[in-house]
């Protein structure tokens, strides 16, 4: 039946009211999703340029919303998680390395305490790692996420396979065939079922693609080349990010959810990858640009602009304050951040770019710029093929002298004040221990790792691997080879390096041989995390 006259002149007066009250109509804030990925890298992302892996749903994502070229991690995940979760940089909070990242949201509130306190929903899926004790069921409430689902083991398998979870609360035991991250993705989309109607913020940390390498649903029956298990772990994590896209369709969240994907590190484990062709300049724990460099993709179809690359630098502590300008919650008075929000960037506006961007692992530090890198000890470098090479710098270089003092200017300005190294969280006011007092300064973690080498006659004395600033190369080089020898028998250095590379326990073989010897000595940072590994892979077995 056709309107009368009467219904459309009244359909046509009540228009403009319509569309008033429709304009006036409070819109939800948008869902946020930060996804990091755990010892990925920037060269096994496709879209970077990075081969033999393949990575076509981050491809989609990047090629659909904005892809940051130069984006920076800190060099090891819990330092780089505790500087995600917290906007600070390590020498303000502390947490410097593995052993000294457990975060205490009392002093240092995380991005969820505040956006749970804005009304947003808070859940955290996947590892939460070296941000929390190992059996403290309640720390993950405590740091601001109402429900979560993730593994808090260290070193152990059961991040994968047979899982071993704490949800919400309690530690939850999978079955042999259940795979881990297909658990915690499937509590993820019953979170976003129930809270569809508010707004929500993910921390998605996923375990992929951390050792061990182990098979994951998608690997061929009988495979055992570890390299090829490896690919299929990325393959996995790139999988289930277009499960993720997918299940926010199905939902109806995917045009009001803006994901953010990174990695917590450079890549760990063979193969490492490529750029364009080019191996990178290092790895996991490295301060090179291999083992800082980052994928930073966002996307969200009617937020955030499709088909763009950024170059402005941005590094991790810019996270904090950029979630909190997406999301329209306002930077509380008494918390300082110390990143710059690049949610002008991700909006399609113009934003004020970074000058550097800081990474610091112990008492390894840098501050860079797009061309020249200036590291604490005071080596200067030319990264313009970055994350390939670091390059020396001429003496009469004006342009490099230039930036050089304008780089120190700027690393003065942003560590004045700051203790100079501290081992575990601030312990800058505690008394140092006395020499040969190790006990005092070594931290828990690391001491489990010692005393289950110890019992495994690699090392003798447990106070030997500690306090030290470098280790003799020979002493380093005998401990290689008993830990070689537990996998297969080997008498020599290169056997030990050999055997520990297909382990995948070392990844650059270059450092070890060189220092790895008579005469010479490996550095205390290199060394406590080639012990870390090589307890981590002895454990899996």
């Amino acid at each position: 039946m056709k309107p009368s006259p009467l219904q459309l002149l009244t359909a046509l007066l009540l228009a403009p009211l319509t569309a008033l009250h429709a304009a006036d109509a409070p819109k939800q804030k948008p869902n946020v999703i930060v996804v990091l990925s755990d010892d990925v890298g920037l060269s096994r992302i496709s879209c970077y340029g990075a081969a033999p892996f393949r990575t076509p749903n981050l491809d989609k994502l990047a090629a659909t919303g904005l892809r940051f070229e130069r984006s920076y991690s800190m060099p090891l995940c819990g330092p780089s998680r505790g500087v995600l979760l917290t906007g600070q940089y390590p020498f303000r909070t502390g947490y410097l390395g593995n052993n000294s990242s457990v975060i205490d949201p009392k002093r240092h509130p995380t991005i969820a305490n505040v956006m749970q306190q804005a009304g947003y929903a808070t859940c955290a899926i996947g590892k939460l790692g070296q941000s929390a004790p190992e059996g403290d069921a309640q720390a993950p409430r405590a740091m601001g996420f109402d429900e979560y689902m993730l593994w808090m083991g260290r070193n152990t398998p059961d991040r994968y396979w047979n899982p071993r979870y704490c949800r919400n609360g309690e530690f939850v035991q999978g079955q042999p065939e259940q795979y881990g991250p297909d658990l915690t993705h499937e509590f993820l989309v019953d979170f976003m079922k129930r809270h569809r109607e508010q707004p929500f913020f993910v921390y998605y940390s996923a375990v992929l693609a951390h050792t061990p390498f182990m098979r994951t649903p998608d690997t061929k029956p009988g495979t055992k080349d570890r390299p090829q298990i490896l690919i299929d772990m990325v393959h996995y994590l790139d999988k289930q990010m277009g499960r993720l896209v997918a299940d926010l369709d199905k939902l109806g969240l995917r045009d009001n959810t803006i994901i953010l994907f990174t990695s917590d590190n450079g890549p760990f484990g063979e193969p490492i990858g490529t750029i364009r062709g080019r191996p990178v300049g290092g790895i996991k724990g490295d301060v090179t640009e291999g083992g800082v460099r980052e994928p930073l993709i966002v996307n969200c179809p009617a937020l955030v602009p499709g088909g763009r690359v950024c170059p402005d630098l941005t590094d991790f502590t810019d996270l904090f304050p950029t979630v909190l300008e997406l999301t329209g919650v306002p930077t509380p008075s008494n918390l300082k951040l110390d990143g710059r929000s690049i949610a002008p960037q991700i909006l399609g506006r113009d934003g004020k770019a970074r000058e550097w961007v800081y990474a610091q692992l112990a008492s390894d530090y840098f501050i860079a710029d797009h061309r020249f890198k200036l590291y604490g000890d005071g080596k200067f470098t030319d990264i313009s093929e970055s994350p390939a090479v670091e390059k020396a710098v001429s003496e009469t270089d004006e342009a490099a002298l230039k930036a050089k003092q304008r780089l120190t200017i700027a690393l003065a300005d942003l560590r004045a004040g700051a203790p100079e190294f501290v081992t575990s969280k601030s312990m800058a006011s505690k008394p140092k221990p006395a020499p040969g007092d190790i006990k005092q300064s070594m931290p828990e973690a690391y001491r489990a790792d010692l005393q289950f080498l110890q019992e495994r006659k690699i090392i003798a004395d447990i106070n030997t691997w500690s306090g030290k600033p470098n280790h003799e190369g020979e002493q380093v080089a005998a401990m290689m080879i008993r830990s070689a020898s537990q996998f297969t028998p080997v008498t020599t250095t290169a056997q030990a390096i050999t055997v520990l590379q297909r382990e995948g326990i070392i990844n650059s073989a270059a450092y070890w041989k060189e220092h790895a010897t008579a005469g010479q000595t490996c550095n205390a940072t290199s060394t406590t995390r080639l012990i870390e590994k090589i307890a981590e892979r002895l454990r899996s077995r």
